[in-house]
């Protein structure tokens, strides 16, 4: 091969590695968009996640607190029954 030969094709290869360099760095920008698309993307399933396990802690103690306001309120029926009890007995007794 003569020496133009050789530049001839040492040009050639060097323009096909220009544009495959191009190209890639075209791809990577486009990859590196759809990463972050991606990153925002979970961000915001992260965020609402969150809320949704926030929502159903307060749904989870709202029905926690109903239900202990009903323990006490059947508890407080035991004691106005004992209480009732006392009082009748009192009355048969004569005390009052």
């Amino acid at each position: 091969m003569s020496v133009t030969n050789l530049l001839v094709e040492i040009e050639r290869k060097s323009k096909r590695l220009i544009q495959r360099n191009q190209r890639l760095e075209e791809e990577n920008t486009a990859l590196r968009n759809s990463v972050f698309e991606y990153l925002q993307k979970l961000d915001e399933l992260k965020k609402e996640m969150a809320n949704q396990e926030q929502e159903h802690l307060i749904q989870k103690t709202q029905k926690l607190s109903q239900e202990d306001k009903k323990a006490i309120l059947k508890e407080i029926d035991k004691y106005v029954l004992l209480i009732d009890k006392c009082i009748s007995s009192v009355k048969v007794s004569g005390i009052i």
